[in-house]
């Protein structure tokens, strides 16, 4: 069943080795998502990642973060913001410095450390780009939990129909199955999502995906 991340991050705190290879492999797509959205190319977006993982376990921030001082979501997202900046600048120092990098590159770079720091709260893009692709992690991950406990070709008709919103009868009919079968595995997958999703909103209240009917 899902890990939640208090527990993780417990485990991490203890010297879980394992639990680190688990961290990654959550993060990682996150922040690959988060780079991307601010123009980094793909190599950018590991050496990300990398300075990320560097932070927060040689360096023991992890050791550091204190649950009653408020959520690892923010605490992650401060150092998030801090390492993607500092990659933009040294960029953008290396491209006023002529190392190869066009005008264009340097007014992006420019632009996207006015990104970083020009707006606060409600109105902070960086934040919005984070929220909106940490929802979208957590509901990879519900997907990923629910395909553990339901046969294949259940989470196949579930994802068709559900997912890609495609027509009952079309998928029954496609598949050579009765309609009735369809409802059956539709409402078992969005029963054990439920569940799912709640045991994920014990780390984050917020998170409410919101599935075709």
């Amino acid at each position: 069943m899902y890990t939640t991340k208090k527990t993780l991050i417990k485990r991490l705190q203890g010297g879980d080795d394992i639990s680190w290879n688990e961290f990654y492999l959550f993060y990682s797509p996150f922040v690959s998502a988060i780079g991307q959205k601010l123009g980094m190319t793909p190599e950018d977006c590991k050496d990300l990642m990398q300075e990320i993982m560097v932070t927060l376990f040689n360096g023991k921030e992890i050791l550091r973060y204190d649950p009653s001082r408020g959520r690892f979501r923010t605490y992650f997202g401060t150092i998030v913001r801090h390492k993607a900046l500092k990659m933009i600048q040294k960029e953008a120092r290396a491209s006023i410095s002529g190392l190869g990098l066009g005008a264009d590159t340097i007014s992006e770079n420019r632009q996207n450390s006015l990104f970083f720091s020009d707006y606060q709260g409600e109105n902070d893009p960086f934040q919005k780009i984070f929220d909106e692709e940490y929802r979208k992690c957590l509901l990879e991950l519900a997907l990923n939990e629910l395909r553990k406990h339901v046969e294949p070709e259940t989470y196949d008709i579930f994802e068709m129909v559900v997912l890609q919103s495609r027509p009952p009868k079309d998928v029954a009919k496609y598949l050579g199955i009765s309609r009735a079968v369809i409802d059956v595995y539709c409402s078992r997958c969005r029963k054990k999502l439920q569940k799912i999703v709640s045991e994920i909103r014990k780390d984050t209240p917020d998170f409410n995906p919101e599935l075709p009917q």
